[in-house]
């Protein structure tokens, strides 16, 4: 197979906030192993937003800033989950969303909705909505997403409730593995 990049971007479940070794336990540091050929970066930063106008926007983090810095062939788009906390409509996410995505314009960005967390009612509320968001963006851009929400099991968090735990990363990776199998023209 060719090579090629990937690149993570995302927020803490990115990064691998919680992890004892991000650098080797986070889903992008476990693609490596699904896609050798391939050179996966991860560009996630703990906090990040979608939504620009907040302080922790992730168009305002030096993750951002390499993620431009280089071309991918991919970007995995993985951000939301702490946009439950930040929230300004519907209308003002699928704008950034799709501003985002334009910032990618050279890559083939492939859309991640936020996992399922143990929150209260209201945060789970707008992480469907969330979903719903990722879903029709995709559908409208012509671009795959990868429907972690549907997949996702709230077993796979660590103590926080928010954050997936070792386990929950390794069942992160596996998926999107396993979609980007069905996505890509490796063979």
């Amino acid at each position: 197979m060719n090579p090629f990049s990937i690149a993570c971007v995302g927020d803490s479940i990115t990064e691998g906030w919680g992890l004892a070794s991000p650098d080797t336990e986070s889903y992008p540091a476990l693609l490596r192993a699904y896609f050798p050929e391939a050179t996966i970066y991860n560009l996630g930063s703990s906090g990040a937003t979608l939504q620009s106008q907040f302080d922790m926007a992730y168009t305002r983090t030096n993750a951002f800033l390499r993620s431009l810095a280089s071309s991918f062939d991919v970007v995995l788009l993985f951000l939301g989950a702490n946009d439950v906390w930040y929230w300004t409509s519907k209308k003002t996410f699928k704008v950034e969303l799709l501003d985002l995505i334009g910032e990618y314009a050279s890559s083939l960005v492939i859309l991640i909705s936020p996992i399922k967390m143990n929150v209260g009612v209201y945060e789970d509320h707008k992480l469907k909505e969330i979903r719903e968001i990722v879903l029709e963006a995709g559908k409208e851009e012509g671009l795959p997403v990868i429907d972690l929400y549907s997949l996702s099991k709230t077993s796979w968090l660590s103590f926080d409730g928010v954050h997936p735990s070792q386990e929950g990363q390794k069942e992160i990776a596996f998926l999107i593995a396993q979609a980007l199998k069905k996505i890509l023209p490796l063979g």
